[in-house]
């Protein structure tokens, strides 16, 4: 499949460094059930069996838990019920002469039912050793990180502080990394059919019921979880070169979308960056020259009719949004994006530049370019990036 409009994402994909929100770990970000630390995530999966999703957790633990400390230790396809030992270790601080971390150990158990999913952790112990220390200082979640332990005066204390950021950090991660796991390889389904239009006697204009957009704060996405671009999760080759993405710029009063499966993500003058290319050609070009910012959204398999259609439809001769049925949000920035996606991940325009053949140096490449329209380019900060 070929797009006129490609995001080009460089390869290996770098890591970038953001500092955290501290509110992010304030009170109730270590949740409590019955005095007992219980970090939770449930997934809704329409059309999944139990059976399907015990099928896709167990391939993802398989590949998460692989040694004698990290491993399966219960498995029941017929009850779908899984549950895991992990161990790994957590770090506060890393420098070239230094090293903080502790061991953390935990418990994950997993509830398998007919389209919904619960991971839960609990059991969470540490051993800490500072390096004026031979032997280890042992915790327990419960007398560490709760709300009690890790605050005061709604602020984090200093030494169990920094274990409930990581701690709140590793989970998170970690539910991430499942959630895509499991939610890229949701069956497929149809999208609607179109209804055929019916005669009548007088013809009535339709009213076109449009979805609501979904409502953002400043800080936050309903329905969605913002994390810093650090914690990206997924294989971001794998997600771009088969599961494809769309590319959308504009505003309320007109917005475009198009759908793009090349790409990669980098550091710019210190800051993390998506480099996007759009065709002059391109309805969305427009739309990118007049936008100051711009979002990338990533779909489950479920979607890929969606996607085939957006990038091979032109929203300058249909209503690509009514078409796909994609349900259209809008950032706290007033960037647009599609709450059917399970990640979203927002620029700001940084950089813009024209290209032509003259800077290609690959002699295929220029041979295949050469007399053709090139694209431009655009760099973006990531300002934003929501998951579910």
């Amino acid at each position: 499949m070929k797009y006129t409009s490609i995001l080009l994402l460089f390869i290996p994909f770098f890591l970038f460094a953001q500092n955290d929100t501290e509110r992010n770990y304030l009170e109730g970000a270590v949740p409590e059930v019955n005095g007992k630390v219980v970090f939770t995530r449930e997934m809704n999966l329409p059309g999944m069996s139990a059976g399907q999703i015990y099928d896709v957790v167990h391939e993802w633990a398989s590949g998460k838990f692989t040694d004698a400390k990290n491993r399966i230790v219960y498995a029941d396809k017929e009850k779908g019920d899984i549950a895991a030992l992990g161990e790994e270790y957590i770090i506060f601080s890393s420098s070239a002469l230094s090293l903080d971390r502790s061991l953390m150990s935990y418990r994950l158990t997993v509830e398998c039912r007919d389209q919904f999913c619960k991971l839960s952790i609990t059991g969470i112990k540490y051993e800490y050793t500072a390096s004026y220390q031979r032997e280890p200082e042992k915790y327990v979640a419960e007398e560490w990180i709760t709300d009690k332990q890790a605050l005061s005066k709604g602020k984090l204390n200093r030494v169990s502080g920094k274990f409930r950021r990581a701690t709140v950090n590793y989970m998170a991660e970690l539910f991430t990394d499942a959630s895509a796991f499991i939610s890229m390889r949701a069956p497929a389904v149809q999208p609607p059919a179109p209804v055929p239009s019916i005669s009548q006697p007088t013809p009535v204009p339709p009213v076109v019921s449009q979805p609501a957009p979904v409502p953002a704060t400043a800080t936050t996405l309903d329905g969605y979880r913002s994390i810093t671009p650090d914690r990206i999760p997924g294989n971001i080759v794998k997600m771009l070169s088969e599961d494809w993405m769309l590319i959308t710029a504009g505003k309320d009063e007109e917005f475009n979308m198009m759908t793009a499966s090349w790409g990669g993500l980098g550091v710019l003058f210190g800051k993390p960056v998506a480099i996007c290319y759009i065709n002059p050609a391109r309805y969305t070009y427009r739309l990118m020259e007049t936008s100051d910012t711009y979002t990338f959204t990533f779909y489950t398999e479920a979607y890929r009719d969606v996607l085939q259609y957006c990038g091979s439809a032109s929203g300058l001769d249909q209503d690509k949004v009514k078409e796909s049925g994609l349900t259209p949000l809008t950032t706290p920035t007033g960037s647009k994006a599609f709450g059917e996606a399970w990640m979203i991940i927002e620029c700001r325009k940084m950089i813009s530049q024209p290209l032509s053949t003259e800077v290609m140096n690959d002699p295929q490449l220029k041979a295949e370019w050469l007399g053709k329209q090139v694209h431009k380019m655009y760099i973006g900060e990531i300002i934003n990036v929501w998951v579910k």
